[in-house]
């Protein structure tokens, strides 16, 4: 039973820090995916604890568990999409940004050859 009450308590942690906003600023973002992190390998320290259901009051937990579960899914995957499109945009301000500074590198769009001896 002890297994079961740890891993519903972990899960509704996990469950309130996500239903949290992510957040916009690079600190506070690293510390949500920390957060989030840490939540995640504590549940999966107690998932591995737990073992199967033995009494009813161990089956109602995990009923519980898996309804908070599949809010967190979503969210999560929400939240990981956020983190990709974070980086594809880093990537693409670095290659805008590389242009910007010596245009002259790389294919031209209309095909012409610049000369770049000096």
């Amino acid at each position: 039973m002890a297994g079961f009450k740890g891993l519903y308590q972990t899960t509704k942690a996990l469950h309130a820090h996500v239903q949290m906003p992510y957040p916009k600023e690079d600190d506070e973002r690293d510390a949500y995916i920390e957060r989030v992190t840490a939540l995640l390998s504590e549940r999966q320290e107690h998932l591995d604890a737990a073992g199967r259901p033995q009494s009813e009051a161990e089956e109602k937990i995990a009923r519980e568990i898996i309804r908070l579960n599949q809010e967190i899914q979503p969210r999560l995957e929400g939240v990981q999409k956020e983190i990709q499109q974070n980086i594809q945009g880093l990537g693409r301000k670095r290659k805008t940004s590389q242009r910007y500074e010596n245009p002259y590198t790389g294919p031209t769009v209309d095909g012409i050859f610049f000369d770049s001896k000096k």
